[in-house]
């Protein structure tokens, strides 16, 4: 069987695909990943096949990361603009350009990859809305393996993300059907009526809606492509991990904090600094702390105490999977929805740090640290994480080469 991953180029949109990927390989399929952006270094490294046929080199100029992207997200009409953009942006049918000639649409450039790789099986990102049309108007199976929480958000739910998701649905739900397909979403993420993945169980969020399949967490069957080494860390103080992700890093006053808290708890930090690593008021933190570009995180989280993050879907299953407390400050978007599901298992605390002064900081760190009833919680969560969900999901996914 040849199953084709269609991905988004992001961090946060790669490595939940690593795991299933190796899977289906290692049970003998053939699978061939591609995405809008080179990702080949890493895939090679993860010992799997990456195809550039999807890859934009002009580039459509939409921020992806740093202090452009955390500028962005605190402006609310530019933030709905770059969602917009970033969901429906790509859902067309080849138009005309101003010289007559067709212009490339995503939903064909992906027809003709999965025909010329004679995909029997497809694999998106349900944020990749045109992979999952040129899957349907192909007639291929096809599996929607989300990289967060989406698929069981309950219908309650409030977040800007979904404020401005339901905004934009009515254009959206136009779209699909002028494709002949009347598609079901949850939040941001298109539902696959053959297999519909999340990376998560009952212990955190509860019995999922119907057609969605709880697998746990998803992680890579020997590398992953991205690793570094972990420097030696302290034994006698507690390790407290810093990180706001691969884009959305670019808080130097929220590092601040952390390093006058951390003093004041006698805790070692961690931090995970992105483009920041660079300014040189870092250097004064040390001994007490160590800066790192982008962290080794899965390893660094089998030595931390506490984990203070963005709300990453994949930071939250990893720190879960490791049974690592979380301090929550969410940003934007789904990182909202991740917190709400923590703090509702009784797993973490929900802060917003941008506003938060370093005495409240610490008091947050220093119940997260001394909780019993925090620490229980987390192991009961953390004992339904240590499956992994991405050899399940590799089976689920080549059952669907038989379906009719």
């Amino acid at each position: 069987m040849k199953v084709a991953f269609a991905i988004i180029p992001e961090k946060g949109h790669i490595n939940p695909y690593i795991g299933p990927a190796q899977a289906l390989v290692e049970a003998g399929h053939e699978v061939v990943i591609a995405a809008p952006g080179d990702i080949g270094d890493q895939i090679a490294r993860a010992g799997l096949v990456f195809r550039p046929d999807l890859i934009d080199h002009s580039g459509d100029g939409r921020v992806t990361r740093g202090a452009e992207l955390v500028s962005l997200i605190q402006d609310a009409e530019r933030l709905h603009l770059w969602i917009e953009q970033l969901l429906l942006g790509g859902v067309c049918f080849s138009l005309p350009s101003s010289s007559g000639q067709a212009k490339a649409c995503p939903t064909d450039q992906l027809q003709a990859w999965y025909r010329r790789e004679r995909a029997d099986v497809v694999v998106i990102d349900p944020l990749y809305y045109p992979a999952a049309i040129a899957a349907h108007l192909d007639r291929i199976p096809w599996a929607s393996v989300s990289n967060s929480l989406n698929p069981v958000i309950p219908a309650d739910l409030d977040s800007a993300l979904l404020r401005t998701v339901r905004e934009l649905s009515p254009r959206r739900a136009e779209l699909f059907r002028a494709c002949g397909f009347d598609a079901a979403f949850s939040g941001c993420d298109v539902l696959s009526p053959y297999l519909t993945v999340a990376f998560a169980t009952e212990a955190l969020v509860g019995k999922p809606p119907a057609g969605v399949t709880l697998v746990g967490p998803s992680l890579p069957l020997h590398a992953r492509g991205d690793e570094l080494a972990v420097r030696p860390l302290p034994v006698d103080r507690p390790i407290v991990y810093v990180s706001f992700g691969s884009q959305i890093y670019f808080w130097p006053e929220i590092f601040e904090k952390m390093i006058a808290a951390g003093r004041m708890l006698d805790a070692h930090l961690v931090l995970a600094l992105g483009d920041l690593v660079d300014d040189p008021r870092w250097a004064a933190s040390r001994p007490h702390c160590d800066v790192y570009r982008y962290a080794p995180q899965p390893e660094i989280l089998r030595r931390a105490a506490v984990f203070v993050t963005h709300g990453g879907a994949n930071s939250v299953m990893e720190a879960i999977q490791a049974g690592v407390p979380m301090l929550i400050s969410p940003m934007c978007n789904d990182q909202f929805h991740q917190a709400y599901f923590v703090e509702r298992a009784g797993i973490g605390r929900v802060e917003n740090l941008v506003k938060a002064p370093v005495e409240r900081i610490v008091d947050r760190l220093r119940e997260l640290l001394t909780s019993p009833v925090v620490r229980s919680n987390m192991e009961a969560v953390s004992r339904t994480y240590q499956t992994n969900g991405a050899r399940t999901t590799a089976q689920l996914i080549a059952k669907l080469v038989d379906h009719d």
